[in-house]
């Protein structure tokens, strides 16, 4: 292959695609939450409460999932935990492992975040369509269930 060709697809790759698609979803989403009263939300804090997908997860798991340290995962829940959104509990599984749970404030950020996202497929739908927003959904969790994904 040529140069010119790899460097295509290197930049058309899947993985390029997806990651400029979510570096601008995330930047729309920082556009939503600037009214909000978490607009001084680091990108860490975001990307960590969303992995949550509004369930109780391990500092283990968010570790893995986000691809960063233990550490750097227990840092961004303890600014969590000091805005109220999140708290940690003991895991009934591995007592050595704490939970990560989303608190009665946190409930509030998942509704706001829950209408952001609506407004943000909504942006996606002008852009190329409804149709093909919920196609691109209905490929993306078939892959997700067979690999097993997070």
């Amino acid at each position: 292959m040529t140069k010119r060709k790899n460097e295509e697809v290197l930049r058309n790759s899947l993985k390029a695609l997806l990651r400029d698609s979510l570096d601008w979803i995330e930047s729309e989403q920082n556009e939503l939450l600037q009214d909000s009263p978490f607009a001084s939300a680091s990108n860490a804090e975001v990307r960590l409460f969303a992995a949550l997908r509004g369930q109780s997860r391990s500092i283990s798991e968010l570790s893995r999932y986000l691809g960063v340290s233990r550490q750097a995962v227990h840092h961004t829940v303890h600014k969590l935990v000091e805005k109220k959104v999140v708290e940690l509990q003991h895991s009934e599984s591995n007592k050595r492992d704490k939970l990560v749970v989303i608190s009665a404030k946190g409930r509030e950020v998942q509704s706001m975040t829950a209408k952001h996202f609506r407004t943000i497929e909504s942006r996606m739908a002008k852009n190329i369509g409804r149709e093909k927003v919920e196609l691109l959904r209905e490929l993306l969790l078939e892959n997700r269930t067979k690999t097993k994904g997070f």
